[in-house]
Formats: structure tokens, sequence, C-alpha cells
């Protein structure tokens, strides 16, 4: 049998307890929280900087395209404006004789 005391000992002690479950599964929610809100940083943080690293790949090729096209459009005019040699002489054909 319980002795009153016990039993109103008891049921202050209840309310005390469900608190401090209450506490326990709010806290460990918040923790999840914390980590899940600080995952999706990192991870917005790492999409920018690939972002980042696209573009200025994008540049890099962009200006080694302007450096081969400029390079061919130079090929063009040298061989436009060079006099012809001796190996160009004997690259055409003689239709007279």
């Amino acid at each position: 049998m319980v002795r009153p005391i016990d039993l109103t000992d008891n049921l202050s002690k209840t309310q005390a307890a469900e608190r401090m479950n209450q506490i326990q599964k709010a806290h460990g929610e918040m923790g999840q929280r914390q980590v899940a809100e600080a995952l999706k940083e990192k991870a917005s943080a790492e999409l920018e900087k690939a972002k980042a690293n696209e573009k200025a790949d994008m540049v890099i090729i962009r200006k080694e395209q302007e450096k081969d096209d400029s390079g061919q459009k130079g090929k063009k005019r040298e061989e436009k404006h060079r006099e012809p040699t001796d190996d160009d002489s004997q690259e055409r054909l003689d239709i007279k004789g």
C-alpha cells in the first residue's frame, strides 16, 4: 500500500519530470535543427563557390579561344601577303610547254 506522503511527493515530482522530458526533447530537436541549418548553409556556400569557379573557367576558356582566333587570323593575313618563293613555283603547273 502507498503512503499518502509518498503519493503527494510522487505527484509533485511528476510535473517536474514531464518538464524535464520536454526540455530534453526540445534540446535534441534544436540540436538537429542547428546541424541541418549549418549543413544547408555550407552546401549553399559550396554551390556559390562552384558557380564562381565555373565563371572563372569560362573566362579563361574565352581568352584562350580569342588568342587562337587572333592567331589564326594573323596566319591567314600572313599567307595573303606572303611573296612567292621557289617552292611555290614548283607547285604550279606549266601549261604552255
